[in-house]
């Protein structure tokens, strides 16, 4: 018997579309916007951020510090207006000041009763009493000026005499004109010299004869500084001598007036507070006029003693002392480069210059922002703070060149 045939085979069955093949298989339109989804995709993906890195030194010092000759006694200062305090000695105790005091005395009439240059003032007539001072401060030893009743002074003409022959008696004429009284007088300069920060600094008298009235240089300096902004009163003590009425010509006692720049300020002398002077000097370097302030205190030899002191530290001062560009227009403070391979330095838009003392530290401290993708050349990025003891100024910084941005074949293969 035969056996039956089947008639059902199993058929293989047809091999499955794998994802890949399939893809290829599907209509080239649905290929062409996958592709360009993915190319959209990576195109408009965020740009990553760049920085710029900072290629200055923090702090740098120029040259060697002087070893100034500083007096080997009593108390010195010396200031660069502008960059500070730039050398002291002997401490900053109080000392007896002696006539510096007139400074403030002149100071606090400037500001009550103001003058224009050429412009005499208000008239002051000299009374009894007037003249009972100048006759009791004479005889106590005290630098005056001879008065008479009835005569007429004027307010320039006072403060010409206060100034330059250093009359203490014209020191209570214009404290009593100005507020009544010399209690009341003194205590407007002891609130004055608080106001100008002069801690060390204290009045007992107007005219500074009392070994109570008291300053340092540094002080006394600041005082300077204040007054010499008042054109009258730099005008006074740029006077070598000048007339009044009664003395006639009376002299500046400020003997090194006109030498080595000096164009003020005050002397003073007691046999307590020993030669005392405050100086300002107009000191021409590198091409450049600067103003210099200095102060000696209790200097032996009486005015004789602080002339010396102060014209030796001057002409030391002076070659230490040099303009220098700190930073030029141009100069690279920073560099970047981007993730797309495009690099350039960020520089200084303008340049500083400063007159600075050998040996000191200039400081930088730069802040950038976050550099867009593109940006046109010379955009502001930054800020660069540059200082040097009291100066300081702020450089924008800007961009070299222009930012342009990645490419499209970059923005495409990023990542791969």
């Amino acid at each position: 018997m035969r056996a039956k045939s089947s008639r059902s085979r199993s058929r293989p069955s047809a091999p499955r579309s794998t994802g890949v093949s399939a893809l290829f298989r599907r209509p080239l339109p649905f290929l062409l916007a996958l592709a360009l989804a993915a190319a959209g995709f990576q195109y408009l993906r965020p740009l990553p951020v760049s920085a710029a890195t900072p290629v200055v030194p923090v702090a740098q010092r120029i040259g060697t510090a002087p070893a100034l000759p500083w007096p080997a006694h009593g108390e010195a200062t010396l200031v660069v207006d502008g960059l500070g305090q730039v050398g002291s000695s002997g401490g900053a105790a109080p000392l007896p000041m002696a006539s510096t005091a007139k400074m403030m005395t002149a100071l606090i009439v400037l500001e009550d009763h103001p003058l224009t240059l050429n412009d005499p003032g208000p008239v002051i007539t000299v009374s009894r009493a007037d003249v009972s001072t100048f006759i009791s401060e004479r005889n106590q030893g005290e630098s005056v000026l001879p008065v008479v009743a009835g005569e007429h002074l004027t307010e320039y003409q006072l403060l010409q005499g206060l100034l330059l022959p250093s009359a203490s008696n014209f020191a209570d004429m214009l404290a009593t004109w100005d507020v009544g009284g010399v209690p009341a007088f003194l205590s407007r300069m002891n609130a004055r010299a608080a106001s100008l920060g002069m801690n060390a600094t204290h009045y007992a008298d107007v005219s500074g004869f009392s070994p109570l009235s008291v300053s340092n240089p540094s002080d006394l300096i600041a005082l300077a500084q204040t007054a010499m902004r008042l054109p009258v009163f730099a005008q006074i003590v740029g006077q070598p001598q000048a007339t009044v009425p009664v003395n006639g010509v009376i002299h500046n006692l400020d003997v090194l007036l006109g030498q080595g720049g000096v164009v003020g300020v005050k002397t003073g002398h007691t046999d307590q507070a020993g030669g005392c002077f405050v100086v300002a000097a107009d000191l021409v370097i590198d091409g450049q006029s600067t103003r210099v302030y200095g102060a000696v205190m209790g200097q032996p030899g009486a005015l004789n003693g602080a002339f010396a002191a102060t014209t030796t530290l001057l002409r030391a001062l002076g070659p230490a002392l040099h303009l220098r560009t700190v930073i030029q227009r141009g100069d690279v403070i920073a560099r970047y480069q981007t993730a797309w391979a495009e690099s350039g330095t960020i520089v200084a838009s303008q340049p500083v210059a400063w007159v600075l003392i050998d040996g000191i530290t200039i400081s930088r401290h730069v802040t950038l922002t976050s550099l867009p993708t593109t940006l046109p050349a010379g955009s502001r990025v930054g800020t660069l703070v540059i200082a040097a003891q009291n100066h300081a100024a702020e450089v924008p910084l800007v961009t070299a060149s222009a930012i342009s941005g990645p490419d499209l074949g970059w923005r495409l293969t990023r990542g791969f």
